[in-house]
């Protein structure tokens, strides 16, 4: 039930940035590169010193599949659809191109969901460092998405409407994955080294662009070190097990 909850609170800051974003506000607190950067590495530490070895210890050489499978997935959607697109727009943006950005950002939400679930498997702790940096990770995407809607002239019901049908897909992918039985260590061994893979994407082409974005200082530099190896630190000692 954690997974779901922060699926759900991760489903909140995707709405309230769009809204945001719809309204003309602008995300000041903290500025958006520092929680970037400090969610970049948490998420790659998570990925790297947590899901991906748990997988290589439950199945091996799927573990590795289904890693590179992820990574390589979400770029490939992402690619095709448009899905990853900066939230500041100087151009319009044509309304025959929404139907894949928001198919794109669809799959997008049901991956983070997905990780979350598989997190919950991997331990509470996991699901909980997991569910924190897709918070943070969410607000952007929301924020793009406003930003998108508004480049091609949707109306605004339009947006909210969208807006909350992919917030829900967060919680749902979450609640499907904690809630479905998994047949046997090689499956769950794969299903983790593919949420390894997809949030190795998204701290690399999503956080770390978002924290370099916006005058970018030694202290988001910084803030991702110290997060990256504290992190790391801490799942191989004292979370550990």
């Amino acid at each position: 039930m954690t997974a779901v909850l922060l699926a759900a609170l991760a489903a909140v800051g995707f709405m309230a940035a769009s809204f945001l974003g719809l309204l003309g506000g602008k995300l000041g607190f903290l500025d958006r590169h520092y929680p970037a950067a400090v969610a970049a590495g948490i998420l790659l530490a998570l990925a790297f010193a947590d899901l991906f070895p748990e997988g290589l210890e439950l199945a091996e050489n799927a573990a590795i599949v289904g890693f590179v499978g992820g990574f390589a997935l979400l770029f490939v959607i992402e690619s095709l659809t448009h899905a990853h697109t900066h939230h500041v727009l100087e151009e319009g943006v044509p309304k025959h191109t929404l139907g894949p950005f928001v198919l794109g950002l669809m799959i997008h939400n049901l991956a983070d969901g997905f990780v979350l679930g598989v997190g919950a498997r991997a331990a509470e702790v996991t699901s909980g460092l997991v569910g924190l940096g897709i918070l943070v990770h969410q607000i952007p995407v929301g924020i793009s998405l406003a930003a998108v809607f508004a480049a091609a002239g949707a109306g605004r019901l339009r947006v909210l409407r969208t807006t909350v049908l992919l917030a829900l897909a967060i919680p749902l992918a979450a609640a499907l994955t904690v809630f479905l039985p998994v047949p046997g260590n090689g499956t769950l061994g794969l299903l983790t080294g593919t949420a390894g893979g997809v949030l190795a994407y998204v701290g690399a082409a999503h956080l770390l662009p978002e924290a370099h974005s916006e005058h970018p200082d030694k202290m988001s530099g910084i803030g991702l070190v110290a997060a990256l190896l504290i992190t790391t630190v801490l799942l191989l000692t004292v979370l550990h097990g």
